[in-house]
């Protein structure tokens, strides 16, 4: 097992994990970086596969005896690190127990945010990246969500701030659900082909349909329910 090698993995797969973050500095450009998210998404695949191929040599020289026990070590922590860099941290941000905890981790950041507003400047927000602020029921803040590719990147999926005993209230019943995050912050899934963005009149909000589940927001996003 060559540790350079694997050091040379763990360092990509760091760098992988990095340039799809909203800590990178084109997270929060409007330039659309849709080239990039499809680089990201088949180089994870490549990650994978040399992970795959390094434990199989990793199996093999440790069966023969072939590596001193201090490499071994080294190989496994080194293999250890660069699989739950590349496999973990999507798993665990798409997960329901992961968006609660980056909002709970986001919950100073997101603080100043829970005045209602209306303002389109796409930045980064605690462990997110604010698309858009709006303000479409009164008194509630709606955060619109975005990826770290750059404009035009937008996922269907709001922070709202209401009130953590009471579904926010829904500009279009049949457009929206919402799942309690964390304290007053909830997210809303927005069912793209049930939302019109053109109304007549003044916006009449109503009480607001929650979802059990993350998945079950998501499918709902898909028009899957």
């Amino acid at each position: 097992m060559s540790i350079r090698r694997l050091i040379v993995l763990t360092l990509l797969s760091g760098l992988w994990l990095w340039a799809g973050s909203v800590y990178s500095p084109w997270a929060e450009d409007l330039v659309p970086r849709l080239w990039l998210y499809d680089f990201l998404f088949y180089f994870r695949f490549i990650l994978l596969f040399w992970v795959l191929a390094e434990m199989g040599l990793w199996w093999r020289r440790y069966r023969d005896g072939d590596a001193p026990l201090r490499m071994q070590y080294a190989g496994v922590c080194l293999l250890a690190a660069s699989a739950l860099t590349v496999l973990a941290p999507d798993a665990f941000a798409d997960s329901q127990a992961g968006w609660r905890w980056r909002v709970r981790m986001s919950i100073e950041a997101l603080a100043p945010y829970a005045v209602p507003a209306h303002a389109d400047v796409r930045h980064r927000v605690g462990l997110f990246i604010v698309d858009t602020q709006r303000m479409p029921c009164a008194g509630q803040s709606w955060l619109w969500l975005g990826r770290p590719f750059g404009g035009g990147t937008g996922t269907n999926l709001a922070l709202v701030h209401g009130s953590r005993n009471a579904v926010p209230k829904s500009p279009q019943a049949e457009a929206f659900r919402f799942l309690h995050m964390h304290e007053n912050w909830w997210l809303a899934y927005q069912d793209p082909d049930s939302y019109s963005a053109e109304t007549s009149g003044t916006i009449v909000c109503v009480e607001g349909r929650s979802v059990a589940s993350h998945a079950k927001g998501l499918r709902f996003i898909d028009s899957l329910h």
